[in-house]
């Protein structure tokens, strides 16, 4: 067994999502970690439901030991196993902490693991500070088919604050031809709509596509898809807007999400904004998803190349992760209105 490899859960924003690239590596590389001072730069310190399920379920699917893992622990030692060829369970946040969150955790582990997943997430699916379900399923998932994934996610129930309550049901299976991403090419896409509500009156969705349809078009952005989902159940109300590009080679989104006393017309205007401010160069991601593809890129031999409108406190972070966890090799420089990035993956073989 190697050596344990020290991780500053405080590094730049000092968030979880240090935790979980550094569980997904440790993981797929067989790498025994320590984790310290984890969610340090977060007003509630500590593991939290969402984190906790990210731990154990990382560990359960490498037949790992996690020495530390409870709510509000800032260390914790996770040595891992072997990987399974298939994984089958039920993780349950018990709140409306982020499935989509751990959804990433295991998918990464999944691809590079060569572990077939099956598996349903209870949680929420729309929360602040983290991509809702269909910020993942129409614009992370399909960059991930790109890389040679096979991964499909059904929303089984919407799940907002405070009871959560969401299902989402994962299958997942090993990456076939892990091939480099390459998003440098500039590409024009029409812009989409998604407005969604839950135990709330149809016209709220309505009136969310229509606000955000008419700051798009203020900007001359025509919007070649309106799509409304306001049937379904959850255990608490909720609505969200998504407004995002998807092309051969243009990932970009911007969203919001409603919340009590929040009028309909704001959250249709709010993610119209969100999406303008991600749009305006000619970056292949917006800045989230730029975040998201470290982990995955930095397990792909050669280089991938892509370009974002800024680089994130995450996306550093993410880096320095990787970097740390591989021999990956990530640059970065300016491009116009742009940073270009370049990510060669670490020639090591996963595990």
């Amino acid at each position: 067994m190697p050596q344990r490899i020290e991780i500053d859960g405080s590094l730049g924003e000092g968030g979880g999502q240090i935790l979980r690239t550094s569980l997904s590596l440790a993981a797929i590389y067989h790498k025994p970690i320590r984790i310290i001072k984890i969610r340090a730069g977060r007003k509630e310190p500590g593991l939290r439901p969402q984190h906790l399920q990210s731990v154990l379920v990382a560990s359960k699917i490498s037949g790992g030991v996690v020495e530390g893992a409870s709510i509000g622990s800032t260390e914790i030692e996770f040595t891992p196993g072997s990987l399974p060829s298939r994984f089958a369970d039920v993780v349950d946040t018990g709140t409306a902490g982020s499935v989509t969150l751990i959804a990433q955790t295991i998918i990464a582990i999944s691809m590079f693991g060569r572990v077939e997943l099956d598996v349903e997430i209870r949680g929420g699916t729309e929360v602040p500070s983290s991509p809702s379900i269909d910020y993942l399923s129409k614009l992370v998932i399909p960059v991930y088919h790109e890389l040679g994934a096979k991964i499909d996610i059904d929303l089984v129930r919407r799940g907002y604050y405070p009871k959560g309550g969401g299902k989402i049901h994962l299958r997942s299976a090993q990456i076939r031809d892990p091939h480099p991403l390459d998003l440098s090419a500039k590409e024009e896409v029409p812009v989409s709509v998604l407005s969604v509500c839950r135990q709330l009156p149809q016209h709220v969705a309505i009136r969310q596509a229509e606000s955000a349809k008419k700051i798009l078009e203020l900007q001359r952005r025509k919007v070649q898809d309106m799509e409304l989902d306001a049937t379904g159940d959850s255990l608490s109300p909720g609505s969200s807007v998504l407004v995002y590009e998807r092309g051969l080679s243009r990932f970009v989104g911007g969203s919001s999400l409603g919340e009590r006393g929040k009028r309909a017309e704001l959250v249709g205007e709010e993610a119209a904004k969100n999406f303008l401010e991600e749009a305006k160069s000619d970056a292949g991601v917006d800045s989230h998803l730029a975040d998201m593809l470290v982990t995955l890129l930095s397990c792909i031999n050669g280089k991938s190349v892509f370009k974002a409108p800024s680089l994130t406190t995450h996306f550093l972070t993410n880096s320095e992760i990787a970097k740390k966890l591989t021999d990956c090799k990530i640059a970065t420089r300016r491009s116009g209105d742009s940073w270009l990035v370049d990510i060669v993956g670490s020639p090591e073989k996963p595990n």
